[in-house]
């Protein structure tokens, strides 16, 4: 998608307004599109039970990853999604673009929601199991429509979880059981083609602009579990650390680096000057996995990938991940 028109999009819809933010949308005429014969499914939520039309035409996703990723897996391009341009260059996640079938995403900032814009595109159905502020957002969302929360609480549901109650609200459960049986086969043909992963330790961890390390800690992690599907355990050196201000985080201070030692040590930076300048840190090259080529560095659309799953992003870190893993043990 060219970088100009997700910059427009986004304008329009925040600082344009409702008005302005039609124009610049295809196909987005103002008014409701929701069906006239009333039927309608139940999906409960933790914030509530939504009624949904049988099959929703027009759907808004508010929440910042798994939301569009869902609905797009399921074959349903949402009128409205969020910009990831902080994390991601061009706005869209990598493993969401080839899922498109053409068609392009309609983003926009989300950081604060543009009420009256998501109302003018007269949703059938709001996709926000992913968003974090939810809880002061909903019921302003479930007076435009009917607003799918998470089902246990931000951050909580797997996922399967997702994907499977994206799918019931959908009227794609079908194709949602699909989506999962596809995700898990590409994990056991992983497992199969890297049989030397089993038992391995590793450590984790992104490095922020200001070069503070940090280290997963936590077993429940996303990342840890995506890495322990295969077969790999998190290093016994980081699990015991104490956590940061962020769960599941841990601060490396720049005299106690070679407890990121591991079989295998990967890591993900904020920025190219946070890189070169860790890489560069004499401390850092000798910790025993720098020193014999077992460090992996991720890049962030990478790391979001593993850290945010979704039955799309899933396979595309073990795409990612595992030849550069494999090619370091190697």
């Amino acid at each position: 998608m060219p970088k100009s028109l997700t910059i427009s999009r986004r304008s329009a819809l925040t600082v344009l307004g409702a008005g302005a933010a039609l124009a610049v949308l295809p196909g987005c005429g103002g008014g409701s599109s929701r069906e006239e014969s009333g039927e309608t499914r139940s999906v409960t939520g933790a914030l509530g039970t939504i009624e949904v039309p049988v099959s929703p035409r027009r759907v808004v996703s508010v929440g910042q990853y798994r939301d569009t990723d869902a609905a797009v897996a399921l074959g349903v391009v949402p009128v409205f999604s969020p910009d990831l341009s902080q994390f991601i260059d061009g706005g869209v996640a990598p493993w969401v673009l080839p899922e498109l079938g053409g068609d392009e995403l309609n983003i926009a900032d989300v950081n604060e929601l543009p009420y009256e814009a998501i109302a003018e595109l007269g949703p059938d159905l709001i996709l926000a199991t992913d968003r974090q502020r939810l809880a002061d957002e909903y019921d302003q969302l479930s007076q435009i429509a009917p607003t799918l929360s998470w089902a246990e609480g931000y951050n909580q549901d797997d996922w399967t979880t997702t994907t499977t109650r994206v799918g019931e609200a959908l009227g794609r459960a079908d194709e949602a059981q699909r989506q999962l049986r596809q995700t898990n086969d590409a994990i056991a043909a992983a497992i199969d083609a890297h049989p030397q992963l089993a038992g391995l330790t590793f450590t984790l961890g992104p490095v922020t602009a200001d070069g503070a390390v940090n280290t997963i800690n936590s077993t429940a992690d996303a990342s840890a579990e995506f890495l322990a599907q295969l077969g790999m355990e998190l290093s016994p050196a980081v699990t015991g650390l104490p956590s940061s201000g962020i769960p599941g985080r841990a601060v490396i201070s720049p005299e106690e680096l070679e407890l990121l030692d591991a079989d295998v040590l990967l890591l993900t930076f904020n920025t190219p000057a946070a890189r070169a300048t860790l890489e560069a840190n004499e401390l850092f090259q000798r910790v025993p996995a720098v020193r014999d080529g077992r460090y992996v560095a991720l890049d962030l659309p990478t790391a979001l990938a593993i850290g945010f799953p979704s039955a799309l992003s899933i396979r595309y870190g073990l795409e990612q991940v595992l030849p550069k893993v494999a090619a370091a043990l190697a």
